[in-house]
C-alpha cells in the first residue's frame, strides 16, 4: 500500500480508469479515488472506454466520466482490472498516454499479473470498491455519503448485496462503516437489482428462452445475440446481473452465459459454486477473475464459441470432482 499512497499524494493530476463494459464496482472505485484525489488538491478525472450502464446513475458524478483522457499524463489508477487490456478502448486508443502515466494497479481479482508501477492487489477483498474504502483513511480522507454511495453501489454489485460467498466479515464491517457514513443500502440494492425498464425484461425473456443445460443440470447456459438486443432495443450491458439469475438453478455448479460482440466475437461470463473453480474455464481462453466469478472472450462465432466453453466447463467438473475427493 505505501508506493500506492505515494504516487497518489506525489500526483498532479490523477485520471482513475475503469475496465470496459464498466460493472459497480469498477465505476465507484474509480469515482472514490478521483473525489479522494479533488480533496488532496489534484485535478482529476474519470475515464470510462465504455458509457456506464443508466443503473448505475445514482453514484455521484456520474454525468462527468469521460470516455477518454482529457488531462495530461499523470497518476493513472486502474481500478478492477485484471489485465491494462481489460480498459478495452483506453488501452487500444491511448497506449501512447498510457506510456507517459505512472500506473497505479487496484485490483481484488486473483488472475491479476501486477502490471504498473505500483500494485494493490488483495484477492481475499469481495470487491475492489472494498479495498479503496480501506485505503482513503491512509490518504486522510474522511468517509462521507458521497464517497460511501460510490463505494457501496460497488460492493452491492459484486456481492449480489452480500448474498455470494465473497462477502467476508471484513466486508460487512465495510459496508456497515459505509452505511454510518451516508450510504442508502436499500436505495443502492434496488437500483442495482429491481428498477429495471420493460425492454431489459423482455431481453431477458429471450435469454431465459435460451437456456439449456449439461451434465445433468450441473452446467446451465444461455446466450444472449445481437438480434436480441436489436428487438428490444436495449444496449450489451444490460445483460448485467443476469448470470446471478442462472445461479439459482438448484444442481448447478457451473453457470455461463455467453454474449455475441460481433460475428466472431463471444464474451463469456462464469459463475461457479464449489468446487468448480471459474478461472480454471476461462483461463483456457486468455481469461481471468475470481474462482467463483470470472470472463474471458472467445474470438469464435457464437455457437463455436459456446461448444467450446462448455467443453472445457465439462472438463472442469471432472477435475473438480477428482479434487473432491
Amino acid at each position: 500500500m505505501a508506493d500506492v499512497l505515494d504516487l497518489i499524494r506525489s500526483a498532479d493530476r490523477i485520471t482513475t480508469i475503469c475496465h470496459e463494459n464498466p460493472d459497480g464496482d469498477t465505476l465507484g472505485a474509480a469515482i472514490a479515488i478521483a473525489i479522494a484525489g479533488e480533496r488532496l488538491g489534484k485535478l482529476t478525472e474519470v475515464v470510462s472506454g465504455d458509457p456506464p450502464p443508466a443503473f448505475l446513475s445514482f453514484m455521484p458524478r456520474f454525468d462527468q466520466v469521460r470516455s477518454a483522457p482529457g488531462l495530461e499524463p499523470d497518476v493513472a489508477v486502474v481500478v478492477d482490472a485484471g489485465d491494462l487490456s481489460r480498459t478495452g478502448s483506453v488501452a487500444r486508443e491511448h497506449g501512447e498516454w498510457l506510456a507517459r502515466a505512472r500506473i497505479v494497479n487496484i485490483d481484488h481479482h486473483i488472475s491479476n499479473p501486477g502490471f504498473g508501477e505500483a500494485q494493490l492487489i488483495d484477492a481475499t477483498a469481495a470487491a475492489t470498491c472494498e479495498i479503496v474504502a480501506e485505503l482513503l483513511p491512509q490518504l486522510g480522507i474522511q468517509m462521507d455519503e458521497e464517497l460511501a454511495t460510490a463505494l457501496m453501489g460497488g460492493i452491492v454489485q459484486d456481492t449480489h448485496t452480500f448474498a455470494h460467498p465473497n462477502a467476508t466479515p471484513r466486508t460487512l464491517r465495510v459496508a456497515a462503516d459505509l452505511v454510518e457514513a451516508g450510504a442508502a443500502l436499500s436505495d443502492i440494492n434496488r437500483a442495482v437489482y429491481a428498477d429495471k425498464p420493460f425492454s431489459i425484461l423482455a431481453l431477458w425473456g429471450l435469454m431465459l428462452a435460451s437456456i439449456g443445460e449439461r451434465c445433468e443440470g450441473r452446467i446451465v447456459h444461455a446466450s444472449m445475440t445481437t438480434q436480441m438486443l436489436q428487438a428490444t432495443g436495449e444496449q450489451p450491458n444490460a445483460s448485467e446481473g443476469f448470470v446471478d439469475l442462472l445461479g439459482s438453478t438448484k444442481a448447478a455448479r457451473i453457470n455461463v452465459l455467453l454474449k455475441e460482440i460481433g460475428p466472431a466475437e463471444t464474451r463469456v461470463s462464469v459463475r461457479t459454486r464449489e468446487p468448480a473453480d471459474a478461472v480454471a474455464i476461462t483461463g483456457a481462453f486468455g481469461g481471468g477473475g475470481h474462482a467463483r466469478a470470472a470472463g474471458c472472450t472467445v474470438n469464435q462465432p457464437m455457437d463455436a464459441a459456446r461448444e467450446l466453453v462448455l467443453a472445457e466447463c465439462e472438463r472442469e467438473l471432472v477435475r473438480a470432482d477428482a479434487r473432491g475427493r
